[in-house]
């Protein structure tokens, strides 16, 4: 025990291991069995009740099955009222749980002459089963009833059981709802039978759950969104009932058991019981009050740990200030000074002996930042001629690219380009061939940076060149072709879509060479032009390209871009893609001179906060053909 280290090893292990360790201990394993088992308290008791409710449900589930098992037979043998009377009086008795249940037919199924057919028998107050006098008289216009023809709907769609929202029985008085299945002839639905079921004992169980007294509970179908009861002390029982869960401010259907959620200022855990006919039960118990005991144990543990961390604190200080404190001042001062920018100081500590050999890490540690500093230097020199260098092939570049756009009374166009990186590859020309012809060009180069740069400029010339010396479109494509494949740089080549735009005519003759196919907006709105394709330039020699041909007619529109557009990606890898121009260009009518920034501004809403891929560049031609040029 002669190093600093050892002793403070031993004087803070036989501290806080007489006075932590068992302190810290004892109250994490109280507060969290403790919470366990109020957790696992209340969710056994909930659960015991969603199992009798399911419980309840299977049954009449099941009494609705059987009943329409003998609807059927009554159907198909020969429809005597006394038969069904058997029926419905029969199940009943094996379901008492049920207030009544019945069968009840499409209009004129059961008799060509007779649009109302029920058979639904009940029990009275003397706990014995009759037959409900408005089905025995035909008097009961069921047809009229909301249970009747949400059950309906969803037989015709194919359901085997469904379940009507609540609903107040306006012959009783009391809260009920219907559980029923079909009854078929043929696949054909002719009616269905129904159970009836009391949700007012029910609910008065629910309204006796409150594990602590501000627990509040929530009983709704989430199947067909509506509320049943609920006994959040902000909210009326009985106007909310039937009502959507949107009403409900706190649910969520993202909500789940165990997680806690905020309202009103004070955190909740919800307990979520699902029923087997899609209700479901949540129980929402504040935290402050489950876990009340809990925090207040551990407040009290924790403030006798608190008592003793300040005693081993007093102990420590003592013993450090006495063998650190006053050697790491001398290591503070002369840092400091090094800090200043004193590199040539030496320091000195003998001891204690780690101490001394953190003396000797920061006379390293001096000599390494000087070297870094000098290696620093050169690097931010280097650093400077590249971002110089970057800057002029960028303003280079911006000036090869047409910058004015064209006035003339035959037609309108709009471009930009965005590139990925300080320079781009992407390029767009378009300029006078004579007085009735006009070049357009819309192409990408294989790559980023300056190199991709580099041969845009080329590629961009020589396609210019070609066509204002009087070449033949398909020849002139050839040749710039044959240039570029003669002085191609390594694992390079360019997309490109170059047309010949006649303002006597509006005829685009154009050649494709492995480029995005552009979009021609007519009277119908956009669409894709099906072009004729090419192999792409500066890679196959003395390949004979295909002209296309497209016909603008007045104020028709012609949309180039390049595949930046159509490949901006988000995160997650999804592309803004083909079909999702398309969708945004025909949404509405954009102003031409707007086109290129509405385009970019869905693209940068499409990817968010991912970085752009590739350079984006977009020209826009509308033509008027407003006299016939020269």
């Amino acid at each position: 025990m002669t190093s600093i280290k050892s002793k403070i090893v031993f004087m803070t292990f036989a501290l806080l291991f007489a006075f932590g360790l068992v302190v810290v201990s004892a109250a994490i394993m109280a507060f969290y069995h403790d919470k366990a088992l109020r957790i696992a308290g209340n969710s056994t008791s909930i659960t015991a009740f969603e199992g009798q409710i399911n419980t309840e449900i299977a049954a009449l589930e099941k009494n609705a099955l059987d009943l329409a098992l003998m609807g059927d037979m009554y159907f198909q043998k020969g429809k005597s009222p006394e038969v069904g009377e058997f029926f419905t009086k029969h199940i009943l008795q094996n379901y008492p749980n049920s207030m009544g249940n019945g069968l009840y037919f499409l209009p004129y199924t059961v008799s060509k002459n007779k649009d109302i057919s029920c058979i639904h028998a009940v029990w009275n107050e003397n706990e014995q089963i009759e037959m409900l006098p408005a089905c025995v008289d035909s008097t009961f216009d069921y047809f009229k009833q909301n249970w009747y023809s949400e059950l309906k709907k969803d037989f015709l769609s194919g359901k085997r059981i469904s379940w009507a929202r609540p609903y107040k029985s306006t012959q009783l008085g009391i809260l009920m709802t219907t559980v029923g299945a079909g009854i078929y002839d043929r696949d054909e639905l002719v009616g269905m039978a129904t159970v009836d079921w009391e949700l007012d004992t029910i609910l008065k169980s629910i309204l006796k759950i409150k594990p602590t007294p501000n627990s509040f509970v929530l009983f709704a179908d989430k199947t067909n969104d509506y509320v049943i009861a609920t006994t959040e002390p902000e909210i009326d029982n009985v106007a909310i009932m039937g009502e959507s869960l949107d009403k409900i401010k706190w649910y969520s259907e993202q909500l789940k058991e165990g997680s806690t959620f905020d309202y009103n200022g004070v955190k909740y855990i919800p307990y979520i019981k699902r029923l087997s006919n899609g209700m479901f039960l949540i129980v929402n118990v504040p935290l402050f009050e489950l876990f009340d005991n809990a925090v207040h144990h551990l407040c009290v543990l924790l403030s006798v740990l608190l008592i003793s961390t300040m005693f081993i604190v007093s102990v420590l200080y003592h013993i450090l200030n006495r063998n650190i404190n006053k050697p790491i001042t001398t290591l503070t001062e002369i840092a400091q000074k090094i800090s200043q920018g004193d590199l040539d100081r030496t320091i000195q500590v003998d001891e204690p002996f780690e101490l001394s050999e953190l003396a000797a890490s920061f006379n390293k540690m001096k000599a390494d930042i000087k070297t870094h500093l000098t290696d620093l230097a050169q690097i931010s020199l280097e650093k400077e001629k590249i971002e110089s260098e970057l800057s002029i092939a960028k303003s280079i570049q911006d000036s090869a690219l047409p910058k004015d756009l064209p006035k003339n009374e035959y037609f309108d166009l709009v471009a930009s380009m965005t590139p990925a990186r300080e320079v781009g590859g992407d390029f767009y020309d378009f300029f006078s061939i004579d007085e009735n012809r006009i070049g357009l060009v819309m192409a990408d180069v294989c790559g980023k940076g300056v190199t991709a740069a580099l041969y845009m400029m080329s590629a961009k010339t020589t396609i210019k060149n070609m066509l204002q010396t009087g070449y033949p479109l398909q020849e002139a494509i050839s040749r710039a072709n044959n240039s570029l494949c003669a002085n191609r740089a390594q694992m390079m080549f360019v997309t490109c879509f170059v047309g010949i735009l006649d303002l006597r005519t509006g005829k685009i003759e154009y050649v494709n060479a492995g480029h995005c196919p552009p979009l021609l907006r007519t009277k119908d709105g956009y669409d894709y032009v099906d072009v004729v394709t090419n192999v792409v330039l500066g890679v196959l020699p003395n390949y004979d390209y295909k002209l296309g041909n497209i016909t603008l007619r007045n104020n028709d529109r012609l949309f180039l871009y390049t595949d930046g557009v159509t490949e901006a990606q988000t995160k997650d890898k999804k592309f803004f893609g083909t079909e999702r121009l398309l969708n945004i260009l025909n949404k509405r009518d954009i102003v031409l001179s707007e086109t290129p920034k509405y385009i970019y501004k869905n693209i940068q809403k499409f990817i968010k906060d991912a970085p752009q891929f590739d350079d984006i560049t977009m020209m826009a031609v509308e033509f008027h053909h407003k006299k016939k040029a020269k």
